[in-house]
C-alpha cells in the first residue's frame, strides 16, 4: 500500500512539474522575459485565485498576486493582461487600463486585450480619437511589441553593414539595390523603435484611479481647482513635472494641472 500511495505521490509531483514546464513555455511566448518554474508556480496560483474569486476583494487579492509576479521578474504581457481583468472583476477601471495599456506594448495585437480595453474605458473603440501624423506614417506600429521593433532594427542593421561590406568586394548593381533597399528600411525601423521609445520610455504615462479628482494650479489643496470639473477616473495624461507628493499632468486636449501621487497610477 505504500509502494502505490509513494507511485501516486510521485505521479502526482510529476504531473504539477510537467503542468509548470507548459505554463513556464505559454508566459514565454505571451510577452515574458526569463521565466522559471518558480515564476510558473506564481502564475498558477494567482489563476487560481482569480478563477476561484466570488468578490471584488478576492479579485483584488488576485490582482496583487499579479503584481508581485511582476516585481520580481519585470514586464510580461499576460500577466499585465490578467491582471487588468482582475482590477476590472474589483470594480478597479482605472487600474485595469493601466494595467491593459501596459500590455499593448508586448501584445500589440491581441483583440481580447484590445476588447477589454474598450470596455474598461467605456468606449466602442478603445483607439478612438485622432492619430498623431508620424503613426501613419509608421502604419506597422501597432504590428510589433515595443522589443521586438528594437531586435528587428537591430537585426535589419546587421544586414545592411554585412550588404555593405559585400558590396566593396562584390561588383553586383543587385546586390547594391538590396543593401540600399536594407539601409532604408533599416533607417524607418530605426525611426519607429526610436518612437516607441520615446512614448514608452522618454515620457511617464499614468491613468487617474480614483473616482474623481480635482487637479489644482498649484501643487497643494490650498491652490484653485485648474479645471471646472473634476477629473473622472481612468483619464490617462503624461506626467510633466514632480513636487513631493504632486506630479504636474498634461491631458489630451494639453490641459494640466496637479494633482497627488495615489490619486492615480504611473509607467
Amino acid at each position: 500500500m505504500r509502494h502505490e500511495q509513494a507511485r501516486i505521490s510521485h505521479g502526482k509531483s510529476a504531473a504539477r512539474r510537467g503542468l509548470g514546464l507548459l505554463a513556464v513555455v505559454a508566459l514565454m511566448a505571451a510577452g515574458c522575459g526569463e521565466v522559471d518554474l518558480e515564476v510558473s508556480r506564481k502564475f498558477q496560483e494567482a489563476q487560481r485565485t482569480f478563477d476561484q474569486a466570488t468578490s471584488e476583494e478576492d479579485f483584488a487579492k488576485a490582482a496583487a498576486m499579479y503584481q508581485d509576479i511582476l516585481d520580481s521578474n519585470g514586464p510580461c504581457g499576460a500577466v499585465l493582461y490578467n491582471q487588468g481583468n482582475a482590477f476590472m472583476q474589483a470594480g478597479q477601471p482605472g487600474r485595469a487600463i493601466a494595467a491593459y495599456r501596459q500590455a499593448q506594448r508586448l501584445k500589440p495585437r491581441d483583440p481580447y486585450l484590445e476588447a477589454n480595453l474598450a470596455y474598461a474605458m467605456g468606449t466602442a473603440d478603445a483607439n478612438g480619437g485622432r492619430r498623431p501624423l508620424i503613426r501613419h506614417i509608421l502604419f506597422w506600429q501597432d504590428w510589433l511589441s515595443y522589443p521586438a521593433k528594437f531586435h528587428l532594427a537591430a537585426a535589419l542593421c546587421l544586414l545592411t553593414f554585412a550588404g555593405g561590406v559585400a558590396v566593396l568586394f562584390v561588383e553586383s548593381r543587385l546586390l547594391r539595390r538590396v543593401t540600399i533597399g536594407a539601409l532604408v528600411v533599416s533607417g524607418l525601423m530605426i525611426v519607429s523603435a526610436g518612437y516607441d521609445w520615446y512614448r514608452f520610455e522618454g515620457a511617464e504615462h499614468g491613468i487617474v484611479v480614483q473616482h474623481e479628482v480635482t487637479a489644482r494650479k498649484g501643487n497643494a489643496q490650498s491652490y484653485e481647482p485648474a479645471f471646472t470639473e473634476p477629473i473622472g477616473e481612468g483619464t490617462e495624461f503624461e506626467v510633466i513635472d514632480r513636487r513631493g507628493d504632486w506630479m504636474l499632468i498634461r491631458l489630451a486636449g494639453n490641459q494640466e494641472g496637479w494633482i497627488e501621487d495615489d490619486a492615480a497610477v504611473v509607467y
